[in-house]
């Protein structure tokens, strides 16, 4: 047991560097930094290529993996992203910081490669010293990581609440206009705390890398262990931030013991996915108690201008009459008739690839229920999509169910989950949800698609077409005929007294809480038919697969789709068929004319487009389909003010002088 404490405070100090870094930002900045474990995973492949490829002394590679490059990536971050953060919507911001969590792995794939890294060089004692502790064997090494990570709390605690940059601090988040007139820089103040923040980001990638090894998968288990010490510091104690870090690794590798083991066997067999899952089940547990614990989660601590809303009407949209309804409905038009048309000009390969879009953009469509319409950021549908086609091929396969029945009776069974995982919507904020959703989108993916039926040793489980649709053809039409089905019934809820109700409450949810407005019931509405609609669109795109398999499911790659639907636009049913057409279409592209590292273009390109977010909210399809309305009431306007003659000063009536 001893031996897994020990490692678990190594771990534990790794979290808590990382997580200092996450609220230090969040404090400073108003920006709740989802891209904490990519930045500290490309700062960690920096520091094993300065030490492995090039040839660097470990400790001179870490010092200025730490030291120089961490706070110059900060600054860069801080220039082109963050800096227009702080004013934006928490959607906006939220969205763009998972778009950086999307982009910087496979952009750092494509600066450094995407070898197989196996080499630990050590960043402090090369050999270790080894000690005796109470008859455990210490590596010098772990007794670094735990001092570091003393000393790194201690020393931003003091930075905080004892130098005059913590008063700035606080004065910038607490009053940034008072702030600004008494002389405060606060463009200084935010970019100096992102610069730490990276610098406590590259530490913890560094010790990381060191520690546990230099792949992507544990640095996803790193930021998992993050998010959960935030929430039980609710994101602004520092003490609590690092008490949390400590006990959340303490705990995870406590249940990798014998004694443990011996525990649980009373109640699940050995092999379970129980077991092997539980380090990863923890955080979730721990991010549900503590959400459900805590009283005045429902608000951010910071508010933001209500008029920058991402749905908010500019001057623009209130200058000039509504378009004709045939111009409006002509861009929607263009696009169902390039669909229908779609397989008269397109190769057999090509028709399935598009009904493979076809297939995700249902999918994509919950994401407009639910984020579009709902305001809420849900990081969970992907997993409704994976335990429908789950579902769905269990039963088709296993036991005889006609697959046009079984598609509904998956989608209506995953509905359930899909209000349970509403539940911490109805009493916290938009962050705390997101942050739920995505800790219960990596429970299934660690859990459910892990059991024996469902995952079938990686090659998951068979899926039919349905009879008549064996053919690529008349698949696609099916899937069309289905898009269109679900476009209406979400175009219907938008419509509906529900929908309404929701974009109310984007506005002001106090302000319809005070008029009676059915908060709840309209959140569970929204919930349950996202959920549902993601079923229906995850058991179709198995369908056209023929395999429901767990791995087309995965908490990250549903990070990547809504980075993709949010790209296009998270509030149009056009963009989300956009999304899924482009998320089918651009890895097959890339596939045909790119190899290696540029395989992962795509993913780049979809992750800067939800970065892009900061600029335009509304997504592609907005700018595409008002860009030009907008540059016709510029023109008109500036043609106004020509027209329009310069009012005469007092006293030059006249010719007087």
């Amino acid at each position: 047991m001893t031996t897994y404490l020990v490692t678990g405070l190594v771990v534990g100090s790794v979290y808590a560097i990382a997580t200092l870094g996450i609220v230090l930002t969040y404090s400073s900045t108003r920006v709740f930094n989802f891209a904490q474990g990519a930045i500290a995973f490309a700062l960690a492949i920096t520091f094993y290529e300065l030490t492995v490829d090039h040839g660097w002394n470990p400790r001179w590679a870490a010092a200025v993996t730490v030291l120089v490059v961490s706070p110059l990536l900060g600054l860069v971050l801080w220039a082109i992203l963050f800096r227009r953060l702080a004013d934006a919507p928490s959607s906006v911001r939220l969205v763009s910081t998972i778009g950086l969590w999307v982009a910087l792995p496979p952009l750092t794939g494509l600066i450094f490669g995407r070898d197989e890294r196996f080499a630990a060089p050590s960043a402090v004692f090369d050999p270790p010293h080894q000690y005796e502790v109470m008859g455990v064997g210490v590596d010098s090494n772990d007794v670094a990581v735990i001092v570091v990570a003393a000393v790194a709390a201690l020393l931003l605690t003091v930075l905080l609440r004892a130098t005059p940059f913590g008063l700035s601090v606080r004065a910038t988040v607490d009053a940034p206009s008072m702030a600004a007139t008494v002389g405060v820089n606060t463009s200084i103040v935010s970019a100096g705390s992102w610069m730490i923040s990276t610098t406590l980001a590259g530490l913890a990638g560094v010790l990381l890398g060191t520690q546990r090894g230099f792949t992507l998968p544990q640095f996803t288990l790193l930021i998992l262990g993050c998010f959960a010490a935030v929430v039980i510091a609710r994101m602004h104690s520092l003490p609590l931030a690092f008490a949390g870090s400590l006990g959340l690794g303490v705990v995870q590798e406590l249940s990798k013991s014998v004694v443990v083991g011996d525990f649980l066997d009373q109640f699940f067999e050995r092999q379970s996915v129980w077991i092997r899952g539980l380090p990863q089940i923890i955080p979730f547990t721990v991010m549900l108690i503590f959400l459900l614990a805590y009283r005045g989660l429902g608000q951010e601590r910071f508010s933001t201008d209500t008029r920058r809303a991402d749905d908010a009407p500019t001057v623009e949209d209130l200058d000039g009459p509504p378009l004709a309804w045939w111009r409006r409905l002509l861009p929607v038009a263009v696009v169902v008739v390039c669909v229908l048309a779609a397989p008269l000009v397109l190769s057999g390969l090509w028709e399935g690839i598009a009904a493979k879009g076809l297939a995700l953009a249902i999918v994509f469509l919950s994401y407009t229920l639910v984020a579009g319409s709902g305001g809420m950021l849900s990081l969970c549908q992907i997993s409704f999509a994976g335990i429908a086609a789950a579902i769905t091929a269990d039963l088709a396969t296993n036991h005889g169910v006609a697959i046009v029945v079984a598609i509904p009776i998956a989608a209506l069974v995953v509905v359930p989950i899909g209000l349970l995982a509403a539940i911490p919507s109805l009493r916290v904020g938009d962050l705390y949800l997101a942050l739920a959703t995505l800790a219960l989108a990596v429970l299934v993916d660690n859990t459910y698609f892990e059991l024996p039926s469902v995952n079938n040793f990686d090659q998951g489980v068979d899926v039919p077409r349905p009879e008549g649709f064996g053919d690529d053809l008349p698949f696609y039409y099916l899937l069309v005929a289905c898009f269109l089905v679900v476009a209406l019934l979400v175009r219907n809820v938008r419509r509906s007294t529900t929908g309404l109700e929701l974009d109310a409450m984007r506005s002001s949810e106090q302000a319809v809480a005070t008029i009676g407005v059915g908060i709840v019931r309209s959140k569970l509405v929204v919930f349950g038919l996202s959920a549902f609609v993601a079923g229906v669109g995850g058991a179709l795109f198995a369908t056209y697969s023929g395999r429901a398999s767990p791995e087309q499911y995965s908490v990250l790659l549903g990070v990547v789709w809504l980075a993709v639907v949010v790209t296009w636009g998270v509030r149009s049913i056009v963009g989300a068929l956009l999304a899924g057409l482009s998320f089918a279409v651009f890895p097959q592209l890339a596939s045909e004319h790119l190899t290696g590292a540029w395989l992962e273009l795509p993913t780049v390109l979809f992750g800067l487009g939800a970065i892009g977010l900061a600029r335009e909210p509304r997504g592609v399809v907005h700018q595409i389909v008002h860009g030009r309305r907008t540059q016709e009431r510029a023109r008109r306007q500036r043609a106004r003010l020509r027209a329009t003659p310069s009012p005469v000063p007092a006293g030059v009536e006249g010719g007087g002088a």
